[in-house]
């Protein structure tokens, strides 16, 4: 099995650990590229907060970019949606997988290539607007094969992308998620779909979207930002491509990934601040500091991995064992000194396990 390759430079660093700024994120930083699902809405409804987080950001002066790896919709359709939920947004405020892929392709490909298409409309109008010809059929001898989600993609389409990746095109994905989420539930997502056409290639393709770094780099430099912040709720993809990119994250609970997931965090998925919702972009974010023995402070609390494995919180002088099985409520600042500790264990080489970690309800004081 093949893959194709891409060249690019190494990303900057990003600590493996928390980070901490006495003034607001949105002042800190300088633009947000915001993730959508799970951020700003869930299927058709809006996330709690995530309108007046967004206004906050933009009052302090923070810009926004809205960094999705949904490839079938229009960044138009998209610009209204947040609009109707109380976002105002314009279309070049949205980034979309399908646009970072018709820049991966533009990189090596002249205007005027023909592509085969296998999505929706919004892979087809990123593809045009990059100056690319589209066709449906790899009789057509396409020079690549770009393949987004979209509701109607089936075997015939699957199939044809076959051929003509057969026949030698490039492939590129718009992203490799294997699942989407909607009202219902977790349906299939883009990298299921692409699964199918890898197994029956043998061709791996580049994917544009995250976790990929590439689409962060795009949207930072839409935005023009010198200091830009990501926004998401899921670390293998959100957090995950930040790290890639060099940039600091900002992880929200209203979506995917949740507490107790943040603090079993591999390093290539941590996050840089951690907030319950987008309020969070208009509030300091204090650093946890090790203060001896094992334990980590922030704020008015302190917490340590002890022996055996469990973690431990400290409220003042009051000292509690987490137990593993009772899911327990935590301040900001607990969950900020639970997440360090438990990092710090786990680069010191003993990672807790998930049954180790009791489920972790945040509540930020307001």
């Amino acid at each position: 099995m093949t893959t194709q390759p891409r060249t690019g430079t190494a990303p900057a660093a990003v600590a493996p650990t928390l980070l901490g700024t006495a003034e607001p994120l949105a002042t800190a930083y300088d633009l947000a590229l915001m993730d959508l699902d799970g951020v700003c809405y869930r299927g058709a409804e809006p996330v709690e907060h995530a309108d007046e987080g967004v206004a906050a950001a933009r009052t302090l002066g923070m810009r926004t970019v809205f960094v999705t790896n949904n490839a079938n919709r229009p960044p138009a359709t998209v610009a209204d949606q947040l609009t109707g939920l109380g976002i105002p947004t314009r279309a070049e405020e949205v980034m979309t997988s399908s646009q970072a892929a018709a820049a991966v392709l533009a990189e090596t490909l002249p205007a005027g290539t023909l592509v085969l298409a296998v999505g929706g409309a919004g892979l087809r109008e990123a593809l045009t607007e990059a100056g690319f010809r589209i066709t449906a059929s790899a009789a057509d001898r396409p020079a690549a094969v770009v393949q987004g989600f979209a509701p109607e993609v089936g075997w015939a389409q699957l199939t044809e992308a076959a051929y003509a990746i057969g026949a030698g095109a490039r492939y590129v994905a718009t992203n490799l998620d294997a699942t989407l989420p909607t009202e219902r539930g977790m349906a299939v997502g883009n990298g299921s779909l692409v699964a199918a056409v890898v197994s029956a290639t043998g061709v791996r393709p580049v994917s544009a979207g995250k976790p990929q770094p590439e689409i962060f780099r795009q949207a930072a430099a839409r935005g023009a930002g010198t200091r830009p912040l990501a926004v998401g709720d899921r670390l293998d993809t959100d957090l995950a491509g930040a790290r890639a990119a060099g940039i600091p994250g900002l992880h929200v609970l209203t979506g995917v990934s949740d507490a107790r997931d943040v603090l079993l965090a591999a390093p290539a998925e941590r996050p840089s601040y951690l907030a319950v919702d987008l309020r969070g972009l208009a509030e300091p974010h204090p650093a946890p500091v090790p203060a001896g023995g094992g334990w980590w402070s922030c704020g008015a609390a302190a917490a340590r991995v002890a022996d055996p494995p469990h973690l431990a919180l400290r409220l003042g002088t009051a000292v509690t064992e987490l137990e593993p099985e009772t899911p327990v409520t935590v301040s900001l600042d607990a969950w900020r000194c639970l997440t360090a500790a438990a990092w710090a264990a786990a680069d010191a080489g003993t990672p807790m396990a998930r049954q180790q970690v009791p489920a972790l309800e945040v509540v930020a004081p307001r």
